[in-house]
């Protein structure tokens, strides 16, 4: 070593080799992984700002190598400018010292880390098929019960339909009677009209009777607004459709019907008469638009 290269400092003597070697503090820190602070620090011959003395040294050594220079013979010429150490112990790689967080990363990670890396995507997994089967199963389920209803729907039809046939042939039993015998039937019919009565379930006012009425009852409605209705008879829908302001509908229920829902969706503009007379569903003058009404016929 020359005369003038034993005068430079340590720090002086980095910083040439890393200035003719082209590089920047930035390049540095890039290839060496030590933080950039440090390198000035050995630069400035400032080592108390480093993490330890056993650190200078390290890093002394792998700021030369990189630079094309000796890193054990620097630490030798310039043994007395450098703090001491309990150990001369040399670090060849500052990585074993300064991991950074990339090479923590890269870690390889065991097999049971690598299940606890994927737990969460397991249990979202997990939990995302169990709702799509509940999801199913209540489809199924529903499908099921509408199946069922269907079959209802259909035996009741078949009733109906064969309970009208017998009233139909019993009507024509009557009209071949003499006309004496009709005269009184229908004298005892207007009778029986003029007995109708609807009344309250109790204390309800969503539950009605109607008594007397007729053989195929006729129900009318009429709207003051715009309203949607729909009847239903013991089970089928009968009718639904929306009047207009003014608007007027007729119903005529099945035969020996039983039990007819009404469903009001403006329920307060909405007037209803059964066989002409009127059916006052709101007895306690409610202010609720929608309501459901059923009516037992007996």
């Amino acid at each position: 070593m020359s005369e003038n290269e034993e005068k430079l400092t340590i720090g002086t003597r980095l910083k040439q080799a890393r200035t003719t070697k082209g590089l920047t503090i930035d390049d540095l820190q890039q290839i060496t992984k030590i933080q950039k602070r440090y390198l000035i620090a050995i630069e400035d011959g400032e080592f108390d700002k480093l993490p330890g003395d056993f650190y200078v040294r390290a890093f002394i050594k792998q700021y030369a190598d990189t630079v094309d220079l000796d890193g054990n013979e620097l630490l030798e010429t310039y043994r007395d400018d450098l703090p001491k150490t309990e150990t001369e112990t040399i670090v060849k790689n500052v990585d074993e010292v300064q991991p950074t967080r990339t090479s923590s990363r890269e870690q390889p990670t065991s097999p049971a880390g690598r299940v606890r890396n994927y737990l969460p995507t397991i249990i979202v997994t997990a939990i995302v098929v169990i709702i799509l089967l509940f999801i199913w199963f209540m489809a199924v389920k529903t499908h099921a019960g509408a199946g069922s209803a269907t079959d209802s729907s259909s035996s009741t039809t078949e009733v109906s339909s064969s309970k009208a046939n017998s009233s139909s042939k019993l009507a024509s039993s009557k009209k071949a009677a003499s006309s004496s015998s009709a005269a009184k039937a229908s004298s005892e019919k207007k009778a029986k009209d003029d007995q109708q009565t609807i009344k309250a379930d109790g204390d309800s006012d969503t539950a009605y009777t109607l008594t007397n009425g007729a053989d195929k009852n006729k129900v009318s409605f009429k709207a003051s607004k715009a309203a949607w209705m729909a009847v239903t008879t013991d089970g089928t829908q009968t009718w639904q459709g929306t009047l207009t302001a003014n608007g007027t509908h007729d119903v005529t229920l099945p035969a020996n019907a039983k039990t007819v829902k009404f469903q009001f969706g403006n329920a307060t503009a909405t007037s209803v008469t059964i066989n002409g007379k009127k059916f006052n569903f709101n007895p306690k003058n409610s202010s609720s638009q929608v309501r459901t009404i059923t009516l037992t016929i007996k």
